[in-house]
């Protein structure tokens, strides 16, 4: 088979709770589940019960989610992960106080509960690359957060500008020891309209995704198998 690109994963990150921030991590356990650790808990209006999301409540990207170090491992995962308020103030996911002070702070009037519930994966991690990202900050003349696009991995490959595009679903695609093939592109929702922290958006930069490049940045990869995927392994296709 003809090689398509070759590089290096240059970052890597995990978003515990889907609709907040999330931390970045030096190695993470991938298998048929998605990245260990993420987006494994979602928000829920108490109100209505029903999932809610950052699009809705852009507050929510105020707060940030992270797993505590277990075992002396920086990138473990535990119970349940800690949150992290906009003020700094740390709770442990499953604290019963935290659904009312977040629900108070993000404008749910009725509180939100943190669980489960949501397949913030289906299974996949999503994989953008360092090209396209300074190809994109070149046509809309600034830097662009990467955090807007709630990545998994970035790479840095001798692949063209927007290559990843054009990935044919099932390509086998190689990082470290793990043999993973792609999903599909991902679209993308109104959130990299909004800075990381849900402060300003940019419905500019939304319209730019839309127009020059079909709503499309990022590849989604899957894999059968299990795999340990560390910063600095190698990638190719």
């Amino acid at each position: 088979m003809e090689r398509v690109f070759s590089g290096s994963v240059t970052k890597m990150w995990r978003w515990p709770v889907k609709g907040l921030r999330g931390e970045t991590v030096q190695s993470a356990s991938i298998d048929a589940r998605g990245m260990e650790g993420d987006r494994v808990l979602a928000v829920f209006d108490q109100g209505t019960g029903k999932h809610t999301w950052a699009g809705a409540h852009p507050r929510l990207l105020g707060w940030e989610a992270a797993w505590p170090a277990q075992c002396g491992c920086a990138d473990g995962t535990g119970d349940a992960p800690v949150v992290y308020s906009p003020s700094g103030a740390a709770w442990a996911a499953d604290d019963p106080g935290l659904g009312a002070e977040m629900g108070a702070d993000v404008g749910i009037d009725a509180g939100v509960a943190l669980r489960g519930g949501v397949d913030g994966t289906a299974g996949r991690i999503l994989v953008l690359f360092a090209s396209s990202m300074r190809r994109l900050e070149e046509e809309v003349g600034h830097a662009v957060e990467i955090e807007r696009f709630r990545p998994n991995m970035l790479v840095e490959t001798d692949a063209e500008p927007f290559a990843e595009q054009f990935f044919e679903p099932g390509l086998p695609v190689k990082i470290g020891g793990g043999e993973f093939t792609v999903h599909k592109q991902c679209e993308r929702c109104v959130l990299p309209s909004w800075d990381p922290f849900g402060r300003e958006r940019d419905k500019a930069f939304q319209r730019h995704l839309i127009t020059e490049h079909a709503n499309l940045f990022g590849v989604y990869l899957k894999t059968a198998d299990a795999a340990t995927v560390r910063v600095g392994d190698p990638v190719a296709a």
